[in-house]
């Protein structure tokens, strides 16, 4: 039946008041209530008044607080009402100075206080950015140089900061620096598309000067059309009929607090000011007995870099999470837009350069997705009887602009016992002006997108942590490989493949990198729990397209990303092992994180396990991708490996 359009524009009004609703009680509801919620505001003004009166620093600006979760024991062993501890952890500078601290934020005492010598954390996002706009754009011997490009109007000129990574340069040993690329945008929106180029700035950002100018000689600015409004780019096609997306009571699921429950999953979920979403204590419902999946999983390391060794482009190595901050760079999502009219959005709270709260508007999303997906189907042809299923997911969603680029993390859950991550990457290229054709040797490490504008190839590569707890925390980690077997048989099969399944004892027997002659499924099991045919219960790791590093294992960058030099790291769970690059990558020599623990080829049978899967892919720009690249999506999947006897999407009902 056909409802009347009066009788849809008020089950719309409804729906949208629903969440509406739900949204102002997540703005407005208080946190800390959960082991594993983020700092809030009140918890943010403790560690900077904690801190203020130590007296052990004069001016402490914070590249990190985050919350130093409680031992995993006591989160899983946390009801509801007992009591939680809050513990945040401080990476605090003072002048050239490194202290990282924990505080209890519920009594304001100083738990440990301890200086760290020859690192860098990442970089303030206003202060040292403020720094270095207003010290380049002020000195006479960079403006000099800029004005032989056609600069004239330094007031409009946009620098950004850029860590430099490591080299080896005696010169910069010790000292906190940064490497400004400046923009002359010229009236336009878009100033990543006017680069001052074969001009680079380096900037000692502790004692606040210009300390040197690298000039490759001038070239001029792009003049063409770079900006991304309707204005700009002219008349916009005809728009698609609206799709209605109407909820009649209401999202289904439930959030407490922090808590999400939607069909059979239940999980918690955060931003962290680092590693933006995390979810946390991820079950699945079975016969009134909730299983666990995953304790935690997470962004753990981006990597970034370009494929120009141009003096003005070869240090441009980006380990984003560890240099910049994924979480604190999360944008405001729009309603409608980055999400549909379903869904629910959620405030977070990070600590400004001074440690103070600052507020973070929809931060992230929720909202259950279906777009005429089918969970499973089976049509049969003796009788013509069909069986269809619609499948429904629950997506979380955050966006976070780091640079020039946007990058989507979702996490999905689907009825199947699923958990996908989408990685979406979207933004402006990285571009490089070069002379009047552009042709020849400037398209060797790019391609021209525009006239005098070549966007330069570079790779994206993001590492997940995922701390698996397939129905406990007893893991192991099993190698299914697909071996070929032939026969010599003069009438029938030459060939079959069949699988040989290995569980891997140790750290370094477990790095694997994608390889599609010796293809291979990876399973983490529960050797404590058995199916009711036998099986161990597991969940997969299921890639989806991929790519490996091609860098030179002695290239600095690619020893600063050592994560990336396989696929898949599986490690025993510590506490301490968080970030894959390390906890400092910034400035870096190499080798921290990932290859450094699993160094010590711990054992991995029967334990607490963390997965750390790597995807990524080679950018190699075309014209499409300007002024804005379409969004590329990757993507790999967490699922049931014997976890259930069944498929435990049977019991999805028929109608909707």
């Amino acid at each position: 039946m056909v409802k009347p359009a009066a009788w849809l524009l008020g089950t719309a009004v409804l729906a949208a008041v629903l969440i509406l609703a739900l949204n102002e009680s997540m703005a407005g509801e208080e946190v800390g209530h959960h082991p594993l919620d983020p700092l809030d505001a009140q918890e943010y003004s403790a560690v900077v008044s904690a801190i203020d009166e130590t007296g052990f620093v004069t001016r402490p600006l914070y590249p990190l607080v985050t919350l130093q979760e409680p031992p995993k024991i006591e989160v899983l062993g946390w009801n509801e009402g007992d009591p939680v501890s809050r513990i945040a952890f401080a990476i605090v500078r003072d002048g050239p100075d490194t202290f990282e601290a924990t505080v209890d934020t519920i009594d304001g005492a100083i738990l440990s206080w301890e200086q760290i010598e020859h690192v860098q954390p990442g970089l303030l996002l206003t202060e040292e950015f403020s720094l270095v706009q207003s010290i380049v754009v002020a000195n006479r011997d960079w403006q000099a140089a800029a004005a032989t490009r056609g600069v004239r109007d330094f007031e409009d000129v946009v620098c950004v900061p850029n860590p430099v990574g490591y080299f080896g340069i005696e010169e910069d040993a010790g000292r906190r620096l940064a490497k400004a690329i400046c923009y002359a945008p010229s009236g336009s929106s878009n100033y990543w598309g006017r680069p001052i180029e074969g001009l680079i700035a380096v900037v000692d950002l502790d004692e606040r000067e210009l300390i040197r100018i690298i000039d490759t000689g001038p070239l001029p600015i792009p003049a063409g059309s770079v900006d991304l409004d309707e204005e700009a780019i002219g008349a916009a096609r005809q728009a698609p009929n609206a799709i209605s997306i109407v909820q009649e009571d209401g999202p289904s699921f439930e959030m407490k607090g922090r808590q999400v429950s939607w069909q059979k999953w239940r999980f918690h979920y955060r931003l962290d000011p680092r590693l933006g979403p995390i979810v946390s204590l991820v079950s699945y419902e079975e016969d009134e007995k909730r299983r666990s999946v995953l304790y935690q999983g997470s962004l753990s390391e981006v990597f970034i870099p370009y494929m120009d060794p141009d003096i003005g482009w070869g240090f441009r190595t980006y380990l984003d999470a560890g240099e910049n901050g994924v979480g604190r760079l999360a944008v405001p999502l729009e309603p409608d837009f980055d999400c549909p009219s379903n869904a629910v959005f959620i405030d977070a709270v990070f600590a400004a350069d001074t440690g103070e709260p600052v507020n973070h508007p929809r931060a992230a999303c929720i909202y259950e997705r279906f777009s005429g997906d089918i969970a499973w189907r089976h049509y049969e042809s003796i009788g013509g009887q069909t069986n269809v299923r619609p499948r429904t997911d629950l997506v979380v969603r955050s966006i976070s602009a780091i640079g020039n680029y946007d990058y989507i993390f979702d996490w999905v859950f689907r009825q199947d016992g699923t958990v996908r991550v989408d990685v979406g990457a979207t933004g402006i290229p990285q571009v490089k002006a070069v002379d009047e054709d552009g042709s020849g040797s400037h398209e060797a490490y790019g391609h021209l997108v525009a006239e005098h504008t070549v966007a330069v190839n570079h790779d994206h590569f993001f590492s997940f942590r995922l701390d698996v707890d397939v129905d406990g925390r007893k893991n192991s980690f099993v190698s299914d490989e697909l071996v070929p077997e032939e026969f010599d048989s003069p009438d029938g099969r030459k060939s079959v493949w069949v699988v040989e399944s290995t569980e891997v004892g140790n750290e370094q027997g477990a790095r694997r990198s994608i390889d599609n002659q010796r293809p291979a499924q990876w399973r983490f099991i529960n050797p404590n729990v058995e199916g009711a045919l036998g099986n161990p219960a597991g969940y997969e790791l299921k890639p989806g397209a991929n790519a490996v590093s091609l860098l030179s294992q002695d290239d600095s960058p690619q020893q600063r990303a050592g994560f990336t030099n396989h696929h898949l790291w599986v490690t025993p769970y510590d506490p301490s092992e968080i970030y894959a690059a390390g906890t400092y990558p910034n400035q870096s020599v190499g080798g921290e994180g990932l290859p450094a623990w699993t160094a010590q080829n711990r054992s991995i049978t029967d334990s607490d396990l963390v997965a750390w899967y790597t995807l990524g892919f080679h950018h190699a720009p075309r014209a499409e991708d300007w002024p804005v690249t379409p969004t590329i999506w990757l993507d790999f999947e967490l699922r049931p490996f014997d976890f259930f006897d069944r498929n435990p999407a049977l019991d999805i009902p028929a109608g909707r």
